[in-house]
């Protein structure tokens, strides 16, 4: 029998959010930050069935049934743990494995490898912005404003010369397959290693989980591309994540602002606005749609007018 890994059983979880699924079998209603409606498990008359969007639980207060996403769907389809699997992964796009083989082990090793890569390599950039020879970026930072808490709360960095990451990355003892599937490191045409990401101002992008998933660089002179940005690799998947979410929950978000830039994320954030999010070069996904739900009862678009997204990463 297939097992799947925690973290899988987890993505797929979090993958669906709990009202949008309920929502297929359930009528809900909104009331404060919980959903209410008439629970399906037993009869009622008034409801007593919430869903709540911040804890992605269900609990029925009349008849005690309760728990997550998987429950749900557990109980009300009747299906076994493999089938209720089966029944969210296909609903939310994700592929499962077919076997339980060692290309599928290595893959799951391999992702909890580049995690601890990108960890490592935020907290690389983010101590290399405060050394002596970052002056450029301190420059920048004290002409955008941006003091110490607004730098920490984001992991602001910056990235230095040459291949100096990819050095840090092998005194630290990962494999070179390993850096590269981090997309931090590119390989050139000589079999050099090269960080991809030089003299820039380094935006580590967060999944909710706080998990260091992706990079935005901000170059720092009149040099192009004005930005640089993770690739879509094993753990970055930009339609299912939003920079900044992970700072924003931890306030109260009845209401929150998506806009279109990193720097107009933590701008705003700067000025006391914490309820902001933003958009990672895609327009708004059905996925990241699903992830608002489950922290915001009101979602404001603000972004620019003149139709150029890099317009706004200023």
């Amino acid at each position: 029998m297939i097992r799947y890994s925690d973290e899988l059983i987890e993505e797929i979880r979090s993958s669906n959010d709990i009202v949008d699924t309920i929502s297929q079998y359930v009528q809900l209603k909104r009331k404060g930050r919980n959903f209410f409606g008439l629970c399906p498990f037993h009869k009622e008359k008034s409801p007593s069935f919430s869903v709540s969007p911040d804890k992605q639980i269900f609990h029925c207060f009349g008849c005690g049934v309760g728990g997550n996403v998987i429950h749900f769907i557990s109980k009300i389809e009747n299906l076994d743990f493999k089938d209720t699997m089966e029944f969210l992964a296909e609903r939310s796009g994700i592929e499962l494995p077919k076997t339980e083989n060692e290309q599928f082990n290595q893959r799951q090793v391999l992702k909890d490898k580049v995690y601890k890569i990108n960890e490592i390599a935020a907290m690389f950039y983010h101590e290399n912005l405060y050394k002596p020879e970052s002056k450029i970026a301190q420059e920048y930072v004290k002409e955008r404003k941006l003091n110490n808490t607004t730098l920490t709360s984001f992991l602001i960095g910056y990235s230095g010369k040459y291949d100096e990451l990819y050095r840090h990355l092998k005194s630290k003892g990962f494999s070179d397959d390993e850096i590269l599937a981090s997309s931090l490191v590119n390989k050139n045409e000589k079999g050099q290693f090269v960080d991809r990401f030089r003299k820039r101002l380094m935006i580590p992008i967060l999944d909710v989980r706080g998990k260091v998933i992706a990079f935005g660089g901000r170059v720092l002179d009149k040099s192009l591309p004005k930005y640089i940005n993770s690739p879509e690799n094993i753990v970055y998947s930009k339609g299912r994540n939003l920079f900044g979410l992970n700072v924003a929950k931890k306030g109260d978000l009845k209401k929150v602002v998506i806009v279109e830039g990193y720097m107009d994320a933590i701008s705003l954030y700067q000025r006391g606005i914490t309820n902001i999010v933003a958009s990672l070069g895609t327009a708004l996904t059905e996925a990241q749609g699903r992830l608002l739900r489950k922290y915001a009862e009101q979602i404001i678009i603000s972004y620019d007018s003149d139709g150029a997204r890099t317009s706004s990463n200023t």
